[in-house]
Parts: C-alpha cells; structure tokens; sequence
C-alpha cells in the first residue's frame, strides 16, 4: 500500500512531491508558516491524511512545530525531525518510520 507522508516547513512542495513519488509515496506538503496560530485547522486535516509526519527543524517556526507535535499526539501519528531541508532526507526518514511501525 502506498505511504502517505506529511512533510512540514520548507518551500519546495514540488521538489518534495517528485522526490516522493521516485520513493513510491504520496506527499502532504505545508510550508509550516502560520498566522498567530490560524492553520492548526489546515494542520490536522494534513495529519489526518498521514502515515507519518516529518517536521524540517530548519524551516519551520517554533509556533508550528508545537501545534503539530500536540496534533501527532492527539491522533497517535507518528513525527520525526529532520534536521536541514533535504527532499530524499526527509522522505527517507519517513518511510523508515512508517515500515518500522
């Protein structure tokens, strides 16, 4: 079955979503920006849809990261952190997380 990862921060959707579909899998892409907190609507319907959330510690605001951390938690989700904004990385970390599960 095809893995759906989630992937937060950043700004390349499309480079994310080419790489994923080279790994075989489906990406969610968000650029982990919010307005004074107004995504985390926009946020769960993202992690709903996930096998796996992988956060880019690099490129993603302290704000977002601890909404999706409370998200992943309240819905049992997996979340990795990556360090850096690598495609194949982040996706890599992702499946990793997911087939071990």
């Amino acid at each position: 079955m095809k893995k759906t990862i989630a992937i937060f921060g950043g700004s390349q959707e499309k480079t994310y979503k080419q790489v994923g579909s080279k790994f075989g899998c489906e990406v969610l892409f968000h650029s982990g920006k919010t307005r004074n907190g107004g995504n985390k609507k926009e946020f769960r319907s993202i992690i709903k849809k996930a096998d796996v959330v992988v956060v880019l510690l690099g490129a993603c605001g302290h704000v977002s990261m601890d909404i999706v951390k409370e998200l992943c938690k309240k819905s049992g989700k997996p979340i990795q952190y990556v360090n850096g904004f690598g495609a194949s990385g982040a996706i890599q970390k992702g499946l990793e997380t997911v087939t071990a599960a």
